[in-house]
């Protein structure tokens, strides 16, 4: 008895650690919507809160200084439809913000696989490479905001991009 017990526990156990690995979680913004992110990316709860969710490759987990994507909602005064208002309102704010640091920003505009549309913001310093996307929803947005500190752009970003193409507004 005690052998079938161990054994239904093992067979328990590995099946777990099997579906975790290979699974996308799914995470939900409660106001805005839910999204998944890569199966391996990790959430680190230890930076993340209610509202703003952090996210690091599970390889860079052991870290001080990880690459990280975090997930947040916001609101603002734009519908959908002033949308260019919006990102004038956001490409404003980081000229005044990076105006101190050096640093340059670029912004562009794209649709997400879902057929949102979603302004992509780089900001470019001396040690650290920032990607902020915004999904422009009704008076609200929400914001996929990469942080990269070893120029390994391009894990990160699909990372995002994925995170972005899986959202779905409430």
């Amino acid at each position: 008895m005690k052998k079938i017990i161990v054994l239904i526990m093992i067979c328990v156990l590995l099946t777990g650690c099997s579906l975790r690995v290979n699974t996308n979680m799914e995470y939900k913004l409660n106001g805005y919507g839910k999204y998944n992110i890569p199966s391996n990316y990790m959430l680190r709860k230890d930076h993340s809160t209610s509202s703003k969710y952090f996210f690091v490759n599970k390889k860079d987990r052991t870290s001080n200084r990880p690459n990280n994507i975090s997930v947040e909602g916001g609101t603002n005064k734009y519908s959908k439809d002033e949308h260019l208002l919006f990102r004038q309102a956001i490409m404003a704010q980081l000229h005044q913000q990076v105006k101190m640091y050096n640093a340059t920003v670029n912004g562009s505009g794209i649709n997400s696989k879902n057929g949102y549309i979603v302004y992509k913001f780089i900001i470019e310093g001396n040690n650290q490479t920032t990607i902020q996307y915004y999904i422009v929803g009704d008076y609200k947005y929400i914001l996929v905001h990469e942080t990269i500190f070893d120029n390994n752009v391009n894990d990160v970003d699909k990372a995002a991009m994925y995170i972005v193409n899986s959202f779905i507004w409430e």
